[in-house]
């Protein structure tokens, strides 16, 4: 009976712990002071530990474990194709470094990086700014990493129009890994490496669009440009063929 008074306790303790949403907000917003990278290998396993820690601090346990999946996931399908894995991973981790902003504090981030976004955005749509600040911040403070992962982690959230592979990798693993709550990815997981990485990512960009028509959320305009283009390139691609 004691002993179960004691786990109870901890229970509580561990609750009681958790920092609201409001407390990790303004803990992610503050400057991070990135020192722990290996110069020589900023993508290799000291790094990445170390970001791990990082990140841990800044964001809810079941984002810590989404991004663990994406990460992994990442690796997994930059290696099916012939990409870099310990970029993909490494952005892969990063991805949602600024997820736990409030909307003050992602606007905040915006207007100091000046950001350009749309309006609609700004008012109905701004969680899905967290990808353009968190690149925005990762550039200023781990300059390291470079272009590539920067760009990948921007574009996450609703694409753009001619991503690069890596840009792929990373919109596609956040989707697909298999944590991730919604299901409509799953078969998508199990083609990577059977199908090219243009049908992966177009096959993840097919599901999302029909996802959100489905739940009847807003869709952002760049999001419908960015699903015209490519309809428009794979029929230019199938002309061609």
């Amino acid at each position: 009976m004691a002993k179960n008074h004691a786990n109870n306790d901890k229970k509580k303790q561990s609750v009681l712990s958790e920092p609201t949403a409001e407390e990790l907000s303004e803990f992610a917003y503050l400057p991070t002071k990135i020192t722990g990278l290996n110069e020589k290998k900023p993508f290799g396993s000291t790094s990445y530990k170390y970001m791990k820690g990082l990140l841990m601090q800044r964001v809810s346990p079941a984002r810590y474990v989404h991004s663990l999946s994406v990460a992994k996931t990442a690796r997994k399908i930059a290696r099916a194709y012939g990409y870099d894995p310990h970029v993909a991973r490494m952005a892969g981790l990063l991805h949602d470094w600024d997820k736990a902003l409030s909307h003050t504090r992602l606007m905040d981030r915006v207007k100091h990086y000046q950001i350009e976004v749309d309006e609609e955005i700004v008012t109905s749509m701004p969680w899905v700014l967290h990808g353009m600040t968190a690149a925005a911040v990762l550039a200023e403070e781990a300059p390291q990493f470079g272009d590539e992962l920067y760009s990948a982690i921007a574009r996450h959230t609703v694409g753009a129009v001619n991503m690069s592979p890596m840009d792929m990798i990373i919109f596609v693993a956040d989707k697909i890994e298999p944590t991730h709550e919604i299901s409509v990815y799953k078969h998508l997981y199990k083609q990577i490496g059977d199908i090219t990485l243009d049908e992966l990512f177009f096959g993840v960009l097919k599901e999302s669009m029909a996802y959100l028509v489905r739940s009847e959320k807003p869709i952002t305009k760049e999001s419908v440009q960015v699903w015209n283009w490519y309809c428009q390139a794979r029929k230019s691609k199938e002309k061609k063929q």
